[in-house]
This record gives structure tokens, C-alpha cells and sequence, in this order.
């Protein structure tokens, strides 16, 4: 390998040879130039910390976070998601990803205020985060399945499937407890970049009234036709079960065979038959001090499929 090594912050022009580090190294296809720029340079949260490493004038290796607000048992954190870290097959083995990786770390607690770290982690990752990277594994929420059923399909509809998520407006003071920190600007970013063939966005209503809406995405299971729910908004904890109940109706009035979501704790198995899959995910935590790293890993975190880096 050689000596001429350097680390610097990645810009966008940097981003199609990335786009080819992660294409020719196993790495994530999907961070195309177009999804690098929007997932990390236009996060609404203005927070992330990206990292790259040089090598005899080309670019062989990144590291990334993006950073997001979160509200845990009443507290606002800022709190990063290592996500994306690779170097190439010309590089590995000299210790580069280690620091790439800390580079990111360093970053984040001294210039961007992160107060603590969560990820979710590939089978080739979870073992250097953690054995090296200091991470403890934190609460897995269980997979809830929401099979289509008859009743469903006869029930009153109180939705409306939205065409163009750009003409919502939609404003509420009420968060999921627990999570993200989300808003209806949040969402759209979120979702600008999804194929628009696999999702449906619709908007729940009682009595008339807009009270929230919910974010799914087409998927096959077991080769079925399944929707996801990726995100949701509601006007308040009440109005939970109501989303949730409508993306059980809608999914089975459009021959989904289920609708699939992580297990919240609110009342999300009101209708329908339910069921619980095994999580094959690791949610990894770590804070600023072994007694922060224990406090965020045990606890339970209420999980959307779009809080993951996914691009649909």
C-alpha cells in the first residue's frame, strides 16, 4: 500500500467515484450520485459527517453518518447513524477503515454536538462495531405482520391514496415517543427519491377530518404482494391505531396479502390477524460513556422501515 495516504471531508463532485467504490467493492449499489446528494446534502437536519480517504491521487475508501433528531423518554438527541463505511480491496487490510470510521466519530462529538450513536449494521460490519468500535447491541423490536382479512374488506373506508406527497400540508406538535423526530417537510424529503411504482402514500381520516397519513411501499413476501410501512403522522397518540388500522384496510382492499411494520409501543393489533416475525436486523448503540451506551441500548425505540438507509 502505498504511503501517500490522506483523509479529507467528501464534497459532492467526489460522489460518482464513490458511487464506483461501492459498485466494484461489495458496497451499497443504491448510493447512486443522485441519492448521495439528497440522503446526506439535503438532510433537513443540516447534520451528518462525511469522510474520505485518498490513496495515490484516487479516492479508495468513505465513511459516513447522517444525523437525526430524536425524542428518547422526553430527551432531544442529536444522533448520528454510521452508515455506509467501505474501503477498497487495493487498501483493506492497513487499518483505513478503522480510521475513516473514528474520523467520522471525532467529527460528530466535537464540531456537529452528537450526543449519542445508533446503527443498523450487514453481517460483515456488526462484528467491527462491535469489537472495535466500542458498540453494544440495542433493542430489537420484533416485526409485526398484519394479514389481510374479510372483515377488512367490507369495512368503512377513511382513506384517500395521495398522488403527489408535495401538495400535503399537514401540520401536528404530536411525535411517535421514542423515535425520530419527524414533520411533514421530514417525509417529503424522505420519500422524494422513492420509486414512484412501489409507493403509495395515503390519508386517514375520522369524521371528516384529516387525522394522519402513512407512507408504504410495494414488496413481494414469500412471493406475495406486500405493502410496507415505511413512516407515518398522526395528529395525536390517539390517532395511532386509526393509520394503522386504514393501512390494514387499504392493503387488503388492493389484494395485499399484509401489511408488514416494525412492533410499536402503541396499539398497532387492533384488526386483523397478527402475527410476529424474527427481526434480522442489528440495531447497534453506543453514547459518549459506558453508562450513556447502556442507557440508549436498553431502550425500546419505536422503528420505521424509513428510518433505515433504504432506497426504494
Amino acid at each position: 500500500m502505498s504511503s501517500e495516504v490522506s483523509f479529507s471531508r467528501i464534497n459532492p463532485e467526489d460522489t460518482p467515484r464513490l458511487y464506483d467504490l461501492a459498485v466494484s467493492n461489495d458496497g451499497n449499489k443504491s448510493l447512486t450520485p443522485q441519492n448521495f446528494n439528497h440522503w446526506y446534502f439535503c438532510n433537513p437536519f443540516k447534520s451528518n459527517s462525511l469522510w474520505k480517504v485518498v490513496s495515490d491521487g484516487e479516492i479508495e475508501g468513505y465513511a459516513t453518518t447522517n444525523n437525526f433528531r430524536y425524542s428518547i423518554e422526553g430527551k432531544e438527541l442529536l444522533i448520528a447513524f454510521p452508515q455506509n463505511v467501505l474501503t477498497s480491496e487495493k487498501i483493506r487490510g492497513g487499518g483505513l477503515f478503522g480510521k475513516l470510521y473514528y474520523l467520522t466519530e471525532k467529527d460528530n462529538l466535537e464540531e456537529k454536538g452528537v450526543d449519542m450513536f445508533l446503527t443498523s449494521t450487514g453481517e460483515m460490519s456488526t462484528d467491527i462495531f462491535l469489537k472495535k468500535f466500542g458498540y453494544v447491541r440495542g433493542y430489537l423490536p420484533a416485526v409485526l405482520v398484519k394479514f389481510a382479512s374479510l372483515p377488512a374488506m367490507f369495512s368503512r373506508g377513511n382513506y384517500s391514496l395521495i398522488k403527489d406527497i408535495n401538495t400535503i400540508v399537514f401540520n401536528t406538535d404530536f411525535q411517535i415517543e421514542n423515535a425520530r423526530i419527524k414533520d411533514m417537510e421530514y417525509l417529503k424529503w424522505r420519500y422524494a427519491q422513492c420509486n414512484k411504482k412501489v409507493l403509495r402514500v395515503i390519508s386517514v381520516s375520522v369524521k371528516n377530518e384529516i387525522v394522519g397519513y402513512a407512507f408504504l411501499i410495494v414488496r413481494k413476501m414469500k412471493g406475495l404482494p406486500t405493502l410496507m410501512l415505511a413512516d407515518m403522522i398522526c395528529k395525536s397518540e390517539d390517532h395511532v391505531a386509526d393509520v394503522i388500522d386504514a393501512c390494514h384496510v387499504f392493503a387488503t382492499r388492493n389484494m395485499f396479502a399484509a401489511v408488514i411494520m416494525f412492533e410499536l409501543s402503541y396499539n398497532c393489533r387492533r384488526r386483523g390477524i397478527n402475527i410476529t416475525m424474527k427481526n434480522h436486523l442489528n440495531f447497534l448503540s453506543k453514547g459518549k460513556t459506558p453508562e450513556e451506551t447502556t442507557w440508549l441500548s436498553t431502550r425500546k425505540l419505536n422503528y420505521f422501515f424509513g428510518d433505515l438507509d433504504f432506497f426504494w
